[in-house]
């Protein structure tokens, strides 16, 4: 295993002035495929590149990696120069296979919000993140970004940072819980996260990163964050990250979820829409038509659950705050599509309150809802003025509450709607963040009006277990049979 490599590590600012979203920073732990390989006594270490090459040359040959390995040693072959040379070649045809086998295992350390946003929206890897729903947020989590600090426009920004971490604290001083004070600040607050993925999956960030150049609406964050990226897997798999990134094209990697664009469909579609305030469902199909649930409508088996997951499909219209979007593109089965930062940050702007999403502990209590809207719509006019004074989009948008809303379209197939591990049972937990939760039961119950037999099958994850798998269980599963503490203690200790 490699020690901690650290790319572009830089320390943290100490007193007032405030740290960048660009001095963020890459750690990686682990990489592989590696091994090491005894041939005629001799121990060799093989890295990714000439790994992944010897076993792609596997596919035509029926003999183990270290018979290979032995073959090309004997011929006097430059295995740096044969694994440079099938990669060139097979990522040139598009071949994703060997790209997607160098797995990588890094921390990021000291990025925004927004630079985590796009991290995790590949579908292809996982993530462990820095919590704000379990970790309270001090000021030196606050990011301000270079362009401000060049332009002379940061303490206009830490002025209303200030204001939004000022009433943050106080939501957490009258016993709102943190997870629905964080609503309030911005998305310039800094997080860290784990991630175990694979090259491939960081090829459409990387590229994103490239397109933050000349992007007023990418954040030069981004194109810290792919440089350090690149620079990490290029000193692990050289010859194979260098072929890829030469497979040059429009669309030549998996589309990745990005709010920071300036035009989309999702608006338009909201738009067509009437704007909804509520989750709406947009399609719902079954695979071979109706006819496909009469070989169900009995004992539902694992194998029909199974092929189920694969013909059945609805896809909803949402609208959620930036907080709730930043938890939905974690839940990597999926697929989801989100309009532009910028068209909700306008929207928002021209009606706060309508725009707004107020977590129910701060929306019962008027004067905490008032300073919280008030808020909202201050950092919301720094984000107009910044753009004013000559900031672009992509710096200003740190200023913005996570509490905005933004529309997304998400699809969700029979594995999401069926399994207990699926979107709808695990969301409609009472554990789940509320928003979530809340798009999961108008989910469950919009698919019910549409097709009752998939509605009856749907449900929370206690409901299709027949027990509740949380540390504490709660009154949602006597809906559906009778359950204690002995039955619970039972089950806890299978």
């Amino acid at each position: 295993m490699l020690g901690k490599l650290f790319i572009g590590f830089k320390r943290e600012y100490i007193g007032g002035e405030l740290q960048k979203p660009e001095d963020l920073e890459v750690c990686l732990y682990s990489y592989g495929p590696r091994s090491e390989v005894l041939i005629d006594q001799r121990k060799l270490i093989l890295e990714p590149d000439v790994f992944i090459a010897l076993e792609g040359t596997g596919t035509f040959e029926g003999i183990s990696l270290e018979e290979r390995l032995k073959n090309f040693l004997e011929k006097g072959k430059d295995l740096e120069k044969f694994a440079s040379k099938m990669h060139s070649e097979s990522t040139r045809r598009g071949h994703a296979s060997l790209s997607t086998s160098v797995s990588i295992q890094f921390e990021v350390k000291g990025c925004s919000r927004i630079g985590s946003m796009l991290l995790v929206a590949s579908r292809f890897g996982s993530y462990l993140q820095e919590s704000q729903r379990r970790k309270k947020v001090d000021p030196s989590y606050f990011l301000c970004p270079e362009e401000l600090n060049v332009k002379g426009l940061s303490d206009t920004y830490q002025h209303s940072a200030k204001a939004c971490f000022d009433v943050y604290s106080q939501l957490c001083d009258e016993g709102i819980p943190i997870e629905d004070a964080r609503y309030v600040l911005p998305l310039g607050v800094k997080t860290s996260l784990f991630v175990s993925t694979t090259l491939e999956s960081m090829i459409p960030l990387i590229r994103l990163g490239l397109e933050a150049k000349s992007s007023k609406f990418i954040p030069n964050e981004v194109a810290v964050l792919a440089n350090k990226i690149s620079n990490m897997l290029e000193k692990v798999s050289p010859a194979l990250f260098r072929a890829r990134m030469k497979f040059n094209g429009e669309s030549v990697a998996y589309p990745l979820s990005n709010p920071f664009k300036d035009e989309d469909m999702i608006t338009k579609i909201a738009a067509e829409n009437g704007l909804p305030s509520e989750p709406k469902l947009l399609d719902f199909r079954i695979i071979g038509g109706e006819n496909v649930l009469s070989y169900v409508s009995g004992r539902i088996t694992t194998e029909s659950l199974g092929q189920l997951s694969h013909l059945v499909y609805a896809s909803m219209l949402e609208p959620m705050s930036l907080v709730s979007y930043h938890q939905a593109i974690r839940h990597r089965t999926v697929p989801t599509v989100v309009e532009s930062i910028y068209a909700a940050v306008h929207r928002a702007s021209r009606d706060v309150e309508k725009w707004t999403a107020v977590p129910p502990t701060i929306n019962r209590n008027s004067s905490l809802r008032k300073q919280f809207l008030d808020v909202i719509s201050m950092a919301l006019q720094t984000y107009a003025e910044l753009i004013a004074l000559g900031a672009s989009p992509a710096s200003a948008v740190y200023i913005v509450p996570q509490a905005v809303k933004i529309y997304v379209v998400r699809i969700y197939d029979g594995f999401n709607l069926l399994y207990p591990i699926g979107f709808v049972a695990t969301r409609t937990c009472s554990y789940a963040q509320h928003e979530e939760r809340g798009i999961a039961y108008k989910l469950w119950f919009a698919v019910s009006k549409t097709n009752e037999l998939i509605g009856s099958m749907m449900g929370e994850k206690c409901k299709l277990l027949g027990y509740c798998p949380e540390k504490d269980w709660c009154p949602i599963i006597l809906k559906y049979r009778e359950y204690n503490d002995e039955i619970h203690q039972k089950f806890s200790n299978i």
